[in-house]
């Protein structure tokens, strides 16, 4: 089944080749039933923190097989959690929550992790881990590859927001990315406004299809 044209006509969208096209009253709860209607039957979650998005994966795709990928560790650059003891505890949280499922845990730096994959070996990847932009732009990169074309990468947490705390610059990544490989099929998922009795999924997830990449027509508009 065609990807796009999956996505345009379950939602009647009028899809005119640009980014980004936005699907109203959608979240990442549909984009699971997705990959179930797809025939999506492999793929990788990376930041899993206590395995709640992995559980509704894989409640919505019996059968299918999930790595979770995530350190559960603490480290200089990681705002979000910096107690050892917290991230081991929802560690033993997430290895009981995913016992009953297909799902490889991978304990693991994003980075460490790939190594394991074979490009173009997965259905799907969701990303959700580190937000500060060195990290969110190198999984986004690396992990692209190794998605199939007309497969899935996604990913949560689309907004920017540079507070004394914590930093999320997934929406400059993302939009970075969509940009410099021109990618056609780029979809947020629910609308940026809030609607009185509408679904909002707060953030917002983000989502593209996988594209053959001409690196040669990039190099060549890089380097004219």
């Amino acid at each position: 089944m065609d990807t796009l044209e999956y996505i345009v006509d379950k939602y009647q969208l009028k899809y005119k080749d640009h980014s980004p096209c936005e699907i109203p009253e959608v979240g990442r709860m549909h984009l699971v039933e997705w990959f179930h209607d797809l025939g999506f039957k492999v793929g990788a979650e990376i930041g899993v923190e206590e395995g709640i998005f992995s559980e509704m994966i894989c409640k919505a795709n019996p059968g299918v097989k999930l790595y979770a990928i995530d350190p559960w560790k603490a480290y200089e650059g990681y705002r979000d959690h910096v107690n050892q003891e917290y991230l081991d505890s929802i560690f033993a949280k997430t290895v009981n929550r995913l016992a009953p499922y297909n799902v490889t845990i991978m304990r693991k730096f994003s980075s460490s992790a790939l190594r394991k994959f074979e490009d173009e070996s997965l259905d799907f990847v969701y990303i959700d881990a580190n937000h500060e932009l060195p990290y969110i732009m190198d999984d986004i990169c690396l992990w692209e590859k190794k998605v199939r074309p007309g497969g899935i990468v996604s990913g949560h947490d689309y907004y920017a927001s540079m507070g004394m705390y914590s930093k999320c610059q997934v929406k400059y990544a993302v939009d970075c990315y969509v940009q410099a490989f021109k990618v056609k099929s780029f979809f947020l998922l629910s609308t940026k406004e809030f609607i009185p009795d509408k679904f909002r999924d707060r953030p917002r997830s983000w989502m593209f299809i996988k594209e053959p990449i001409d690196w040669d027509a990039y190099n060549k508009r890089r380097h004219p």
